[in-house]
């Protein structure tokens, strides 16, 4: 790829799953990746983080898978041989084949996932279902670990997931209220950290609330207001209390844009079940002082333009759905939905604003067509169809995701591995989820490979970069190989860079060579895009797509689902399990929240050594809690409920409030003898129940003690 003796630039992106999709400058010399520099061009800058500028260390870690290998030893012990391309493909076929016959493909669990996201080669698990699809089918899943309560929450009350704004519009607002929303350790929009930073500096007054005194309270609020988790909705429907009580609502707005604000009115004040949900009420829920409630409530009814940013970590818990809905709720109260400088208070995925649909690598259609929730993917392989699973599973394949280490109940992981006939897993490195598997199969990087990265507002061109390490193969690659050795026609018939060219459209980039050369294509607006904006402005001709063509408060489809205790058509905030009141707190008092670090994507980047510099894994934990407990800073100690058990170092500090304790995600299981982990994996710990409405995680929802070691 490269001239011998001359350095080059070599433009490509940053894809992980993160929020965030970075412009990568990778200075290559000899064929070898020497250095990793961000964007130059105009702002803001698609600049990438710590993770991107660190990414020469992952390509070039010792640990790096480098060529086929099956399992020798027992699931999990890790001990694996050489094998050839042919000999494991051949493997793989042989065992999907027979399967296939025995059980039928509904035996087959699609265990592919987000990992990469980018057109041809991530795409969320595109390569390998479009293959069992065309193998006869397999098992899907529904749901998603990172945001699906709030995506539910958005479609039933906007009609649509598509409720951000360009992230350039926090420029115009004069208060931003960053509830549970953290961008500056868990990415969300490559340009989002730089837009708050100007819209501080324009004078917008920023509040924080959230558990943790964050680096995103530290960066950017002037107010941090701590507030137990999974009672975010009780201080949003006590604020709303407010507004109404004291006249401050915007009911203008809701006449002409909403439908079921009586409703929810009547919850609110008392109404429905006799309990006015006063500050005072929420208080005594959410840990938040009536004084504090009263005055954000004014703050934010009084001020326009104003945002409340409604992060995905408030529905990762019990009945998370009901803060979202809450937050939407909020923002159609003060009128600041569909405003510049307002936000919708909603999911806050942004509308793509190409002129015209890329495509993308065609999946087909499960000629199977069963699925199981993601999180319950553990029961659904150990319980079959006697619990009440559409099959028995007895084999998984999978690509992209770390089954194992990122999904909640880490134990019933391991059994549901350890049950399986057969597992294939496409890795980089011997994941705990790598070390379970029967044939393993080394894949590339995205500097390895060409492909293109889609974000709403920009396109990237990744060019490949270096050539292919060591045995290493594309997922496409491995699968088309595959492919052939269990007779499927057609699956791909393209080289990459066809499969790239097909994939985008002319009206939107009319000179495919000139973008591949660049490495970028902007797709900005003349100003930042405020969704809703034209149903605000014009709602004769621009109607909300839900079936009232409102903004529905009350939801006549969540009514007509008859669960009104945890799918009201109202939001409202419902008592969690393993919330600060259940009774399980009498053997597990601490709250545990599990947020996402800076220096790691998931479980990605956990093992790079200048990432881990950083940050050691550490509990955090209040003093209060700490002095109870006899623990000194520093010191190791033992996490654990009835689910399982890890040991971490802990960190004694007041940015968590007393009741709460903190650790990051994404760290890779370690179990000693006696089944304890002691890598730091939160998920050993974690629930895997869903959310009422989208089979969302509930992460949030968790107590633990804590204990010396």
């Amino acid at each position: 790829m490269s001239t011998v003796g001359q350095s080059r630039v070599v433009t490509t992106a940053c894809v992980h799953d993160c929020g965030g999709k970075c412009l990568l400058r990778v200075h290559v010399r000899d064929g070898v990746i020497t250095r990793i520099t961000g964007d130059e061009g105009e702002q803001p800058q698609l600049r990438p983080c710590l993770k991107g500028r660190a990414y020469r260390q992952r390509i070039y870690h010792p640990d790096r898978l480098k060529y086929p290998q099956k399992r020798i030893g027992d699931r999990g012990e890790g001990r694996f041989e050489r094998i050839s391309w042919d000999d494991a493909l051949n493997t793989v076929a042989g065992e999907m084949l027979r399967i296939k016959k025995a059980y039928g493909p509904e035996a087959i669990l699609d265990g592919s996932g987000p990992a990469n996201q980018s057109l041809l080669h991530g795409t969320s698990r595109a390569a390998v279902t479009r293959l069992l699809h065309m193998f006869g089918g397999c098992i899907g899943r529904t749901g998603r670990m990172s945001d699906a309560a709030a995506m539910a929450a958005s479609q039933y009350t906007l009609g649509t997931i598509h409720t951000g704004s360009d992230p350039e519009d926090l420029l115009n607002s004069r208060l931003i209220i960053l509830w549970a929303w953290n961008p500056a350790e868990a990415i969300h929009g490559t340009t989002t950290n730089w837009c708050l930073t100007r819209a501080k500096e324009n004078g917008a007054s920023i509040i924080c609330i959230d558990p943790r005194y964050s680096r995103t309270a530290a960066t950017w609020a002037d107010q941090w207001i701590p507030i137990y988790p999974g009672t975010d909705a009780a201080m949003m429907v006590a604020m709303a209390y407010v507004m109404i009580v004291e006249r401050l609502h915007d009911q203008a707005f809701l006449d002409r844009y909403t439908i079921g604000f009586d409703a929810f009115r009547s919850y609110v004040l008392g109404g429905e079940d006799g309990v006015p949900k006063t500050p005072a009420w929420a208080e005594e829920i959410t840990g938040v002082s009536r004084e504090t409630i009263i005055e954000v409530a004014r703050r934010y009814a009084s001020t326009k333009p104003a945002a409340l940013m409604a992060g995905w970590a408030m529905q990762r818990t019990a009945y998370g759905e009901q803060a979202f809905r809450a937050s939407i709720t909020l923002s159609a109260i003060t009128g600041n939905l569909g405003i510049p400088g307002g936000s919708a208070g909603g999911h806050y995925e942004l509308e793509p604003c190409y002129p015209e649909p890329f495509g993308k690598f065609p999946v087909g259609s499960n000629p199977v067509g069963k699925t199981i929730p993601i999180n319950k993917w553990a029961d659904a392989i150990v319980l079959g169809k006697a619990g009440g699973y559409p099959s028995d599973i007895k084999m998984c394949y999978i690509t992209a995701r770390n089954f194992l280490n990122q999904i909640p109940t880490v134990g019933k992981g391991i059994d549901a591995l350890k049950k399986l006939d057969f597992i294939v897993v496409h890795e980089q490195f011997m994941t705990p989820t790598a070390l379970y598997a029967d044939v393993l199969l080394p894949v590339t990087t995205f500097f390895e490979r060409e492909d293109i990265c889609l974000p709403p507002i920009y396109a990237i061109y990744m060019n490949q970069t270096i050539e292919p390490l060591y045995e290493c193969r594309s997922d496409l690659e491995i699968l088309t190989d595959l492919a052939l050795r269990l007779g499927i026609e057609g699956y791909n018939d393209k080289t990459d860079e066809e499969w790239l060219r097909s994939f985008v459209p002319a009206t939107a980039i009319p000179d495919f060579e000139a973008f591949k050369a660049k490495g970028i294509h902007h797709f900005r607006a003349e100003r930042p895009r405020v969704a809703f904006e034209d149903q605000v402005r014009e709602p004769a001709r621009h109607r909300f797509s839900t079936p009232s063509g409102k903004i529905e408060i009350y939801a006549q489809q969540l009514a007509d689902l008859n669960q009104p205790e945890t799918i009201p058509p109202v939001p409202k905030y419902i008592e969690p399990w393993e919330g600060r009141r259940d009774p399980l707190t009498r053997e597990f008092p601490l709250q545990l929240v599990t947020p996402h670090p800076r220096q790691f994507v998931h479980s990605t980047f956990t093992n790079i050594p200048w990432l881990k510099e950083l940050e050691p894994r550490q509990l955090w934990i209040n003093p209060v809690d700490a002095e109870a407990r006899g623990i000194k800073r520093g010191a190791e100690v033992r996490v654990f409920n009835g689910r399982g058990a890890l040991i971490v170092p802990a960190l004694i500090t007041e940015r968590i409030i007393p009741g709460v304790v903190s650790l990051y995600q994404g760290a890779w299981l370690s179990l000693d003898a006696s089944g304890t982990d002691r890598g730091g994996s939160v998920n050993i710990l974690t629930r895997d129940e869903d959310t009422p409405l989208g089979d969302g995680a509930t992460t949030h929802s968790c107590l633990v003690q804590v204990e010396k070691a």
